[in-house]
């Protein structure tokens, strides 16, 4: 008998914790105080996880939200650097001992809003945002 427990595929939305989980999960394993292409990462990104697309404009957001965080935490330090060149967005994350902490407390912060919305789910009879 084939296996059960599949996933069926997703489309990561700005917002979405379970999506934030991995873009944070992924980004604390990139390579830092490196100049990246976005869409560079974006397709690593979707790489890693094939059941999941992670949309350009998404990953940008989600991006734009966590660059919001780190300057809300530590006061303004550009740890997390977008920009654009010839070929589209950048992304320089720059090492510090405080990033490691930060993208582990964001990563955290995902998970328990993710099991947030499941048990949210799960008691309003498969009731979710999206529906």
């Amino acid at each position: 008998m084939p296996e059960a427990d599949l996933s069926p595929p997703q489309i990561a939305r700005v917002g979405d914790p379970f999506g934030g989980l991995r873009l944070v999960n992924f980004l604390a394993r990139l390579k830092r105080n490196t100049t990246h292409q976005l869409r560079d990462v974006v397709a690593s990104l979707n790489a890693a996880y094939l059941d999941w697309y992670f949309p350009e404009k998404v990953v940008l957001a989600e991006l734009v939200q966590l660059q919001a965080n780190w300057s809300i935490s530590f006061h303004g330090e550009d740890r997390i650097v977008l920009d654009r060149n010839e070929r589209g967005h950048t992304l320089l994350l720059v090492d510090s001992t405080r990033m490691t902490a930060f993208l582990v407390a964001e990563g955290r912060r995902a998970a328990e809003e993710a099991d947030e919305e499941l048990r949210r789910f799960t008691l309003g009879d498969g009731i979710s945002p999206d529906n």
